[in-house]
């Protein structure tokens, strides 16, 4: 086993997923030069300073828990000793990187709670394969059965949506359930489209198709279908897509080839993951996809002109700062950008300089604390944020606000979820955004610094917005008390 040569600073870079190769074209997707994303740092986990269930609160089990559970997947069969002694020395590896310093201040102050898992698998790489960049593919098998139930499914898929491009979407987000049983966080019952393990037998398309197909043809929760299209098909427009996860990659590419045909005019940068990232599309999987014969035969062949960024993220997440070269020049070329999953929007929300577009289906308990909305039926999405904006924000507050669904399930919340501003935004009477105004108000000595540019924001929209319905000025600062 190789220990770790924190002496490198090149190694901590790819240890730490940063893509950017020293450079800083990053600089100019950022709305502000001090912008940290909303959540918590892995330092703040370690000390406790974060709510979370009781699986995941004391660091050190959890992370030993991670840990195992890739070590276990990715490496021959040796017995249960000789994954523990792996396991334990890629553990000890892991803390003396989170506790290295970098620019003035050790790892885990600065790395992002979502950062982390994908980090261990940079350690793992090193320590037991001798190589930071050696792929941890900690999920294979989703990964092959998933994609090859997802291209049986296409057509099915395209003869159900013809050339509506609303229904293509909608099916390119219910795509996330497929394989969902194997994810850390399952949707509720029945509502996985189950690809089975290595071994089972393989799922069939008859098999699969009545449930994906009711998933799909629901409305969407959140639905900003009609301002996407606008950004998107009137004239030349360039959008950067970033992939998810590996099944709905597949209908995903169906949706972008019926977008490119509307618009001949749209140029796309499609970004997967440059390592296999948990269930994440990959490069090179998203290459395999596009040259398939089956998705071809589809009429699926606009998009061997598109460009692919083959040094997409190599966390399964995505770090502004860490950005390669090649991505932050597309981003900031771009028109939009849209984000498939929770995972990169957590990060880039708030911070870059560019209209972003989330589309997801909604099945964690973790995700309903953000989203204010009771995932036990597996919601669609597709949510628009103007630059810099946050969507939701104030992960501290879960500490204090809680949510009784009427499953009899008690959700903990941020400060301000998706559906509180979704909820400001429509509002068009004068006395309750002033409600609103007051609650956001009386946060203003609870919200963690970071939180705190978002609170001001989302105060700032209430305000105009309380402008336009009145059309009288609004004094910025409020007569009354927060502490009233």
């Amino acid at each position: 086993m190789r220990p770790l040569d924190l002496d490198r600073a090149r190694l901590v870079e790819r240890l730490l997923c940063d893509d950017s190769r020293g450079g800083s074209a990053w600089r100019g997707l950022l709305v502000r030069p001090d912008f940290e994303p909303d959540g918590f740092t892995v330092a703040e986990r370690m000390n406790g300073e974060v709510l979370l269930e009781a699986s995941e609160s004391d660091f050190g089990t959890w992370l030993s828990g991670v840990i195992e559970g890739k070590v276990r997947r990715v490496l021959p069969s040796g017995g249960h000793a000789g994954t523990a002694a792996v396991a334990a020395f890629c553990h000890a590896q892991t803390m003396r990187l989170l506790e290295h310093s970098v620019a003035g201040a050790p790892v885990a102050r600065t790395l992002a709670n979502q950062e982390l898992p994908s980090v261990v698998d940079r350690v793992v790489a090193h320590c037991a394969f001798g190589d930071v960049r050696a792929p941890v593919a900690t999920h294979r098998g989703y990964a092959d059965r998933s994609v090859r139930a997802a291209l049986d499914l296409a057509p099915l898929v395209l003869n159900a949506c013809g050339s509506d491009l609303a229904a293509l979407l909608r099916y390119s987000l219910a795509a996330g359930l497929l394989g969902a049983e194997q994810k850390l966080r399952t949707p509720g019952p029945g509502l996985a489209l189950p690809v089975g393990a290595p071994g089972d037998p393989a799922p069939t398309a008859r098999d699969l198709w009545p449930r994906y197909r009711k998933l799909a043809e629901r409305a969407l929760h959140v639905d900003h279908w009609d301002a996407f299209l606008a950004d998107v098909l009137d004239g030349p427009r360039q959008l950067v897509w970033f992939f998810d996860d590996c099944a709905e990659t597949v209908i995903d590419l169906l949706l972008l080839d019926r977008l490119m045909e509307a618009n001949p005019r749209l140029r796309l940068t499609l970004v997967p993951k440059s390592l296999p990232c948990y269930t994440d599309a990959d490069a090179p999987l998203l290459l395999r996809l596009l040259d398939s014969p089956r998705l071809r035969a589809l009429g699926v062949d606009r998009l061997r002109a598109t460009d692919v960024c083959t040094t997409g993220p190599s966390m399964a997440t995505a770090n502004l700062r860490k950005l390669s070269p090649e991505l932050a020049r597309a981003l900031y070329e771009a028109d939009c950008v849209f984000v498939k999953g929770t995972n990169v929007h957590e990060m880039f929300q708030g911070g870059i300089s560019k209209v972003m577009y989330t589309g997801f289906v909604l099945v964690s308990e973790f995700n309903e604390g953000a989203m204010g909305v009771n995932a036990a039926t597996a919601p669609l999405f597709l949510v628009r944020s103007e630059p810099g904006e946050y969507t939701n924000w104030g992960f501290e507050g879960r500490r204090f606000r809680t949510r009784r669904y009427a499953d009899g399930r008690h959700v903990r919340l941020c400060w301000s979820t998706l559906t509180d501003r979704e909820r400001r935004k429509e509002c068009t009477e004068p006395v309750a955004l002033r409600d609103e105004w007051r609650r956001l108000d009386a946060l203003a000595e609870r919200v963690a610094p970071r939180t705190r540019v978002a609170l001001e924001s989302e105060r700032g929209r209430v305000r105009r917005r309380l402008q336009q319905l009145t059309g009288t000025p609004v004094d910025p600062t409020p007569s009354w008390s927060p502490h009233a």
